[in-house]
């Protein structure tokens, strides 16, 4: 007889912590009861330290947590205990990885799953890395392979595919830290870029093959699905901040006008030109076919300030964004997953609302390119809704269909196993 499957958590709110570069977002939510999830709750606060996913000041990122989390709970009436965080894993490392047991008898029960996926993955990821969370991929029963679910099957030996993704043990033992810090528990972790695929993929997209590419302040992650399952993510520490940093610089303007310009009047595709910076800068500005922008220089309070040509503007942002897009090719090619990801690039993140850049990845990629944005969550308004919000709103859709004693819900631990946990999995690999 199959097993009955097992039902998803509903017994209380859960909270999600999404800790960005530019900002952190605490949202809390609940499981519908019909497959969906209500946010009950959510605050937001400007980041602070944090750079490019890592912990660079512990104290400032876990005052930070504070007031986010205090903001949300006030929001939903409630308190919380724990969180499940969502960061981009800093330097994260993914693999798809195999691995095996023998039946205890002929006939696969839960707890032949459960012992499978309790197996050590130690030789699947470097040394100083741990598992962040996994995506099981498909079962084999002996030489029988692409099973959904095993259970009440006859065989020998039981396998299991799966996409493992691990985060710096040093990055997550810090963020871990922060939230200690302010009485919180870590439930687990996921990778952004994941959760960002689940709340603005379709099913479809995900089944067909699809890319989301999240561009935050700090980080730009990306995940691809196939077949409805991830097989693979990276981050790379250059987002939108750098964008604003270099207008700041080159244009020697305040950041706070910096992200002005960029929000307000940037675009990476020029009126007539594409600007190369910031050797061609003074060719735009003389070559005068765009509208002009008065902005403030450095160090001054007055109004009226330097005029340049919009098109200079663009002559900034370009480059850089351009150097994201190569750079996120490069990390696909190198991990041999460039003829993996179908014909679809979903961007999102707060950095994506950018005029143009989806005209722009489309010309580079040579794929088909849309703006992500977040769904399946009710009691969103218009202020925690947009593609800014999609890590957040895809971990909460994760957690919501978490079921009971899910053996793939792996707890990340930072630190090292002790020797009982030791001996446990020995025990539990080789008996």
């Amino acid at each position: 007889m199959i097993l009955g499957k097992t039902k998803v958590i509903t017994r209380r709110p859960f909270a999600v912590l999404d800790i960005g570069s530019s900002k952190i977002c605490c949202m809390i939510g609940e499981a519908d009861g019909s497959g969906g999830v209500r946010l009950l709750g959510h605050g937001t606060h400007a980041s602070a330290g944090i750079r490019g996913g890592d912990v660079s000041e512990l104290e400032a990122l876990s005052t930070v947590i504070g007031k986010t989390v205090q903001a949300a709970e006030r929001d939903a009436g409630i308190s919380i205990t724990s969180v499940t965080v969502v960061a981009p894993g800093g330097t994260p490392f993914s693999s798809i990885c195999t691995k095996s047991v023998r039946l205890s008898d002929a006939v696969v029960r839960r707890r032949d799953i459960d012992r499978l996926m309790a197996r050590s993955d130690n030789g699947n990821y470097p040394e100083n890395y741990q598992p962040m969370h996994l995506q099981t991929l498909q079962y084999g029963l002996d030489d029988v392979r692409g099973i959904a679910d095993p259970r009440g099957m006859r065989g020998t030996n039981l396998s299991v595919d799966y996409t493992l993704v691990c985060g710096l043990r040093t990055s997550l033992a810090n963020l871990r830290e922060a939230l200690a810090l302010n009485h919180l528990e870590t439930d687990r972790f996921l990778h952004s870029a994941y959760a960002s695929g689940l709340a603005c993929l379709s099913p479809e997209e995900r089944d067909l093959g699809s890319v989301i590419v999240d561009m935050g302040g700090g980080t730009t992650s990306i995940a691809i699905f196939m077949e409805g399952k991830l097989v693979y993510v990276d981050t790379i520490k250059i987002g939108g901040n750098r964008v604003t940093t270099d207008i700041a610089r080159v244009l020697s303007t305040p950041i706070a006008e910096a992200e002005r310009l960029k929000a307000i009047d940037g675009s990476v595709m020029p009126t007539d030109i594409t600007g190369v910076a910031p050797d061609q800068l003074q060719q735009v500005v003389r070559l005068g076919r765009s509208d002009n922008i008065t902005i403030p220089s450095l160090g001054t309070t007055e109004v009226a300030g330097q005029t340049i040509e919009r098109n200079l503007l663009s002559a900034i942002i370009r480059p850089r964004v351009e150097e994201i897009l190569e750079l996120l090719h490069t990390r696909m090619e190198r991990a041999r997953m460039e003829h993996t990801v179908g014909s679809r690039y979903v961007l999102t993140g707060g950095a994506s609302q950018l005029t143009g850049l989806a005209d722009l990845f489309a010309k580079q990629a040579k794929k088909s390119v849309g703006i992500g944005k977040p769904v399946g969550i009710a009691g969103l308004d218009e202020d925690s809704s947009g593609p800014g919000f999609a890590a957040s709103i895809g971990a909460l859709i994760h957690v919501s269909r978490i079921r009971e004693n899910d053996p793939t819900d792996r707890q990340t631990r930072t630190l090292p196993h002790g020797p009982f946990e030791r001996i446990g999995a020995w025990l539990r690999d080789n008996l």
